[in-house]
C-alpha cells in the first residue's frame, strides 16, 4: 500500500507541533525520530518508509531516522520517553499518544487512490465451514477469535 507523502509545508508544520517549536524560534533539530510499528520485518517497513522519509528530510533539511516498535505501546512509550518525535498511529494508539506522551494529532494520510483509512479482514482457515460474514455472525458464540494486537481497532 502505498501512501501519498505529505507535502513540504505539512511536514514541516508537523514537525514544528510534534517537537513544540513555535513560529517566533522556529529551530530544527539535526535529526527527527520518526515511530513506525512493526508489522513486518524492520527490514521490510524500511523498504517501504524509505520513500516517504526521504521526502520528509528533502522537506525539513534534517535526518528522519525511522524508530521500530514491535507493537504501538512501544511507539507511544518511546514518544513517552523522548525517543520518537513524530509517529504513524491508527486511531485507537493515537488517542493514547495523546494522553500519555502528549502527542498531538496534526495529519491524516490519504492513499493513491484518494481513499481514507483502511480495510480490516476476517479470515478463516481453508477447510471451514464459514464462507461468509453473515455465517460468521450466525455462529452460536462457539468460535474462537484471534486478534493481531489488543491495542488495535482493526485487528
Amino acid at each position: 500500500m502505498m501512501l501519498k507523502t505529505l507535502t513540504a509545508s505539512v511536514a514541516g508544520i508537523a514537525t514544528a507541533l510534534a517537537l513544540g517549536a513555535t513560529a517566533a524560534k522556529a529551530e530544527m533539530p539535526e535529526q527527527i525520530n520518526f515511530g513506525i510499528i512493526s508489522t513486518e520485518s524492520a527490514t521490510v517497513l524500511e523498504a517501504s518508509f524509505k520513500p516517504f522519509l526521504e521526502d520528509m528530510e528533502k522537506s525539513l533539511g534534517v535526518t528522519v531516522k525511522p524508530f521500530f516498535a514491535s507493537d504501538y505501546a512501544g511507539v507511544i512509550e518511546g514518544m513517552r520517553f523522548g525517543k520518537v518525535d513524530v509517529a504513524w498511529f491508527g486511531n485507537k494508539s493515537a488517542i493514547e499518544a495523546v494522553d500519555r506522551a502528549g502527542g498531538e494529532v496534526f495529519a491524516q494520510t490519504i492513499k493513491d487512490d484518494g481513499s481514507r483509512g483502511y480495510h480490516s479482514l476476517l479470515i478463516t482457515h481453508k477447510d471451514s465451514k464459514l464462507n461468509s460474514l453473515e455465517e460468521v455472525l450466525a455462529c452460536d458464540q462457539t468460535l474462537s477469535f484471534g486478534n493481531g494486537d489488543p491495542n488495535s481497532t482493526s485487528g
